[in-house]
């Protein structure tokens, strides 16, 4: 029997929501486990988002006096999770593989701050080395022993939302982390329709994948130039900052931001968006722009050839997807669950070796990938697709889910009277922080080790 058995077992709650008492939780985890996503605490309960197939599932269990059977005795994974929840909700995981601080590095004014339960701390400062990486120039990062120590990045800013309605949450949730101007939102805007029981129309589905993929290719172009910065290669960094500014250029020329920021509105897409046009531009723009930093990027291979390998069965072990996961040979990647195909031909793949040079060069082939199917959709827009999907039933709960640049980005939400009443939003970084700390080992190679995944610490500690 596995984990995801386990869950369908319990009481459901919502669609994909299932509940288990402490004893079934703690049967689940005596089974085989299943894809996952993300964890997360509230003061009442402990929740967990797994991936069955090609739908996504989660559970709940309630808390006992503040405590639950820690998930990381059993999926690693989710040690992370487990230490920031018992951070900011003071929810004891019982038998978890790691009970260090995640985020309170001393200093803070309460403990468990975000709990009904909180008592004022005694403000003890904080560790030496976390004040390090305070005034070094790769703050929020400190490391010694090959351990990482966030905090700096934190902000609280899921918790800030609570109480919110869902259009203002959307524009917070759209410059929440760098990388995800478009990805982030839209996965927030899924998951709201889907509480909400909206079907978005053929046009809305279109105009977003465009703006997924032009993002995409924006946000690698400047992984690749940050790398090649990082390595002296500054022709290639060059050549990748003004095709990322060329595209910015564009986006600001047929009526977006440059950084695509409030793209994405509750109608769709924003109002004055000429999204045919933009895609057709970025295309012809920058499809002649691939051979020459290809040529260039060649020149990069001996300096990053086994420079922050992921081997393939750790990838695995912490599911990892996004370009860390399939630079590692795997192949998820969360458009391959869209009923929308028109992405396949030409799809960029994966490469096995799982070093930073395998993880630049699938960069540049999702590049190449990206403008093919931006080509695609663009001439077939607003196309009705040959399978419908299944309508979401708007039980005011709801899971949305976006392939973003460095990874899937997935959010829950829950509703009530039109109001934000419990939320998460899980980036990419925060699953890369259980693998990052075995690949660190000095300051010059961890600039390039970092940038090599894209990293953003931001996206790790919301």
């Amino acid at each position: 029997m596995s984990m995801i058995a386990a869950i369908r077992a319990g009481e459901a709650i919502a669609p994909q929501h299932y509940r288990l008492d402490e004893g079934q939780w703690r049967d689940m985890l005596t089974k085989a486990p299943g894809w996952f996503i993300a964890h997360w605490c509230d003061d009442s309960f402990a929740y967990a988002l797994f991936l069955d197939h090609r739908t996504p599932l989660m559970v709940s269990t309630p808390l006992i006096d503040g405590r639950y059977f820690a998930l990381s005795a059993v999926l690693p994974p989710a040690s992370w999770p487990e230490r920031i929840a018992q951070d900011l909700w003071g929810c004891l995981p019982l038998g978890a593989a790691d009970t260090e601080p995640a985020l309170d590095r001393g200093g803070w004014a309460s403990i468990a701050p975000l709990s009904r339960r909180s008592v004022p701390s005694d403000h003890a400062p904080p560790s030496p080395a976390f004040l390090d990486a305070l005034h070094s120039d790769m703050a929020p990062f400190a490391w010694g022993n090959g351990t990482i120590i966030p905090g700096a990045a934190h902000r609280g800013l899921l918790q800030q939302l609570i109480g919110q309605p869902p259009e203002a949450v959307l524009k917070l949730i759209g410059r929440s982390v760098s990388s995800a101007f478009v990805a982030a939102p839209l996965a927030y805007s899924r998951a709201v329709e889907q509480a909400l029981g909206i079907v978005p129309g053929d046009d809305v589905r279109d105009a977003r994948t465009l703006l997924s993929e032009i993002e995409r290719i924006a946000v690698h172009c400047r992984d690749i130039a940050l790398l090649a910065e990082l390595s002296g290669f500054g022709l290639l960094a060059t050549h990748a900052r003004l095709a990322e500014d060329l595209c910015a250029s564009l986006c600001a020329h047929h009526g977006a931001t440059r950084r695509l920021t409030d793209s994405i509105t509750p109608e769709g897409i924003a109002s004055g968006l000429d999204i045919c046009g933009l895609a057709h531009a970025v295309h012809d723009a920058l499809m002649p722009r691939l051979d020459p930093l290809e040529t260039l990027h060649a020149q990069m291979a001996e300096c990053l050839e086994g420079l922050g390998t992921l081997t393939s069965s750790r990838a695995r072990i912490f599911c990892l997807g996004g370009i860390a996961g399939r630079a590692s040979g795997r192949s998820f990647d969360l458009r391959q669950l869209e009923d929308d195909m028109r992405h396949v031909p030409g799809r960029a793949g994966s490469r096995m070796a799982g070093d930073a040079w395998a993880r630049q060069s699938l960069r540049l082939d999702e590049i190449r990938d990206s403008l093919r199917r931006i080509e695609r959709v663009a001439s077939q827009f607003g196309t009705p697709l040959p399978t419908t999907p299944a309508l979401p039933t708007g039980s005011g709960e709801g899971i949305g889910a976006v392939e973003g640049p460095h990874g899937d980005i997935w959010c829950w939400v829950r509703l009530q009277d039109s109001r934000i009443e419990g939320i998460m939003l899980r980036d990419p970084a925060r699953a890369l922080l259980g693998v990052l700390p075995q690949m660190l080992h000095n300051r010059w190679d961890d600039r390039l080790v970092l940038a090599s995944f894209g990293f953003d610490p931001g996206g790790a500690e919301q």
